[in-house]
């Protein structure tokens, strides 16, 4: 199942925060879509992603200064 997660207008850590949370709550294969603007979340997510154990099936940037990453939970 996909999820969409808007974190527009927030900074690190709270975007990852956020992401962090919302990824507990999900069943493991289910896919998070995060929307961000803030450009040092596109290092930080993917980062803590995988260190997590998640899954970064892909970041990609969708206007000039906004983001899209998704993550697939892949661990408990």
């Amino acid at each position: 199942m996909l999820h969409t997660l808007d974190v527009k207008g927030e900074v690190c850590p709270y975007s990852t925060v956020k992401t962090k949370k919302k990824m507990k709550d999900l069943a493991i294969g289910d896919q998070l879509k995060v929307i961000f603007d803030y450009p040092l979340t596109a290092e930080e997510i993917p980062r803590w992603a995988e260190k997590a154990g998640h899954k970064v099936i892909e970041v990609k940037k969708t206007g000039d200064a906004e983001w899209e990453i998704l993550l697939e939970k892949a661990v408990a």
